[in-house]
């Protein structure tokens, strides 16, 4: 892993940097460099399919319908197929704890904001973008990147109680005040939660407990298509960006508040990484989740639930802004993390 490999380096008794601490930093900078390439070439290739039209139509959102319910299960499964450990299924109860805790002390900041700005559709946005962050699409590209499956199994586990609260409280975050939400039947509700990526959740962990072999060719193509999840979700980003046009969107507040949300998110939960003293690894998962940009689905669930065109616009802009900055933001948090660990 990169910022969390291995923890701390234990420094030489004479106090003179640890050769194989600075080497690692060295490795985690130059994967750090590469990410960032990655990022800009896959995200470019998105925009650019559709820019010339190589797709259009309902193409990008037949491939999100495609991802998600085939080949992130796969990527999830396949990431949870490992030996058994006592100390990662450990590390998994930690990280489900910690995952619960963090969304707790995000939906208090996001609260705090939103009255701090008058419950304004730029506070109810706002709100919503410091809880929620795009996991899926980027956030496996990155985790894989920088953490390798481990780095991924571990984010399943982290988003699990993540997932299960961004369908019960979406509607709810983003719906102005006084306007009537549509009632869901427990049915609707159920089938919201247990998507296909949970329930691939569930059964890589059932799975991983149990050590049961799947057969061969299904292992292999189990493999096979999880390799497609990471590039297919940096391309869907791509995709999303090239819908708006970049010029009518360079608001002074559309650009400054994601960069805001993208570097002062992660500090205050860099800042609670270490005054609670939360173990390299799982505190590098949980800093690097929050450093991911704000919840693609942002844009569309505000215009399924705000009628005001201004908000429609600036979550359109916040979505843009904050997944762009996550170019640079990204390696920058990686580069801090390698330093702390």
């Amino acid at each position: 892993m990169c910022p969390a490999a291995g923890g701390r380096s234990p420094p030489p008794e004479n106090g003179a940097p640890s050769p194989r601490g600075t080497h690692r930093k060295k490795e985690c900078l130059i994967t750090v460099a590469k990410l960032s390439i990655q990022l800009v070439l896959m995200v470019s290739i998105g925009v650019f399919a559709v820019k010339k039209r190589v797709v259009y139509g309902d193409f990008q959102k037949q491939l999100v319908s495609f991802v998600m319910t085939l080949v992130l299960p796969c990527l999830i499964i396949n990431s949870m197929t490992g030996a058994f450990s006592v100390e990662e299924l450990k590390n998994c109860g930690l990280l489900l704890v910690i995952s619960a805790a963090m969304w707790v002390l995000s939906f208090a900041l996001g609260q705090a904001v939103h009255a701090l700005l008058g419950k304004t559709s730029t506070a109810r946005i706002l709100r919503y973008s410091v809880i929620y962050t795009n996991f899926t699409f980027v956030g496996i590209p990155v985790f894989e990147a920088l953490y390798g499956e481990k780095g991924v199994f571990y984010l399943m586990v982290f988003i699990v109680p993540y997932r299960v609260m961004y369908y019960l409280t979406s509607e709810a975050l983003l719906t102005p005040a006084g306007l009537l939400r549509k009632d869901r039947s427990r049915k609707e509700q159920l089938k919201e939660i247990f998507s296909p990526p949970l329930v691939a959740v569930i059964v890589g962990l059932f799975l991983y407990l149990t050590q049961i072999p799947l057969p061969s060719p299904l292992a292999g193509a189990i493999k096979s298509l999880s390799g497609c999840a990471s590039p297919l979700g940096m391309i869907l980003c791509g995709m999303s960006i090239a819908r708006y046009d970049f010029k009518t969107l360079l608001k002074p507040k559309y650009v400054w508040l994601p960069m805001l949300r993208n570097l002062l998110v992660p500090a205050i939960f860099t800042a609670l990484a270490l005054l609670f003293r939360i173990p390299a690894e799982l505190a590098s998962i949980a800093i690097t989740f929050s450093a991911l940009p704000v919840a693609s689905l942002l844009a569309t669930f505000t215009i399924q639930y705000d009628p005001n065109q201004e908000a429609q616009f600036e979550a359109a802009a916040t979505v843009l802004f904050s997944t762009v900055f996550t170019v640079f933001t990204i390696p920058l948090w990686a580069a801090v993390l390698s330093r702390i660990y």
